[in-house]
């Protein structure tokens, strides 16, 4: 779960192209990690500076999620075919549609045909999308109408089932506010006392001893009740 800030600029006027829109999407993914890094950071490159003619080209969220698929397909490709099915990579986002005033999601993956699709999701209030390998009718049903802490234990019970292959680590979490898009830490009880999570980091480890520099500072979802 990422935050991938957007810039939409208009075409140059004496040298300076003129901010048109900004914004956050918040992305997860799902796939092999390699595949779903890589996918990351070449989006993350080419969405902070793209451009439009205010007049002529769509820069509401559909025109924003053509762009992403369109350069998720040659990204997807180069993927397949360096590391075959390992490079099949399905991505959600989000983000607020500045010509809709909501927030809209899209949906976008290959198939195993090497075939890539998009559409979009969550288009009802109250509505939830489950992808990846530990994706099942029944953690569908058993967060469908639910709150945030419940959603969260379902997805926890998936990470932590054994029979489920290919999920682990911990659950990484974000939300919307307005426009801007804030990943959340996890607080969590170990044996050892509280720790704070954000992905594979403990933020109050060993590691990152708050007498010696800098330290990290994230909100928390309060996982420890």
């Amino acid at each position: 779960m990422v935050r991938i800030p957007f810039n939409i600029y208009g075409p140059d006027e004496d040298d300076v192209a003129p901010l048109i829109l900004s914004g956050d999407l918040g992305m997860a993914f799902a796939g092999n990690a390699v595949g779903a890094l890589m996918v990351k950071e070449a989006l993350a490159e080419v969405l902070v500076r793209m451009q439009a003619v205010p007049s002529f080209h769509d820069y509401s969220m559909e025109g924003i999620a053509d762009f992403v698929f369109r350069a998720y397909r040659v990204i997807s490709a180069e993927l397949c075919a360096t590391i075959l099915e390992h490079g099949r990579t399905c991505i959600v986002f989000a983000g607020y549609c500045a010509i809709q005033k909501r927030l809209r999601a899209f949906r976008i993956e290959t198939d195993h045909q090497n075939f890539c699709h998009k559409r979009e999701v969550l288009v009802s209030d109250g509505q939830h999308e489950a992808f990846g390998s530990g994706a099942s009718p029944q953690l569908n049903a058993s967060i469908a109408g639910q709150g945030e802490q419940n959603i969260v234990q379902a997805l926890l019970s998936v990470i932590d089932d054994p029979a489920i292959p290919g999920v682990g680590g911990n659950v990484q979490y974000g939300r919307f506010k307005g426009s801007n898009f804030q990943t959340l830490g996890v607080a969590k009880l170990s044996d050892d006392g509280v720790h704070y999570w954000r992905g594979p980091l403990d933020l109050n480890g060993p590691d990152f001893d708050q007498s010696d520099g800098l330290i990290p500072n994230f909100p928390l979802l309060n996982m420890i009740g």
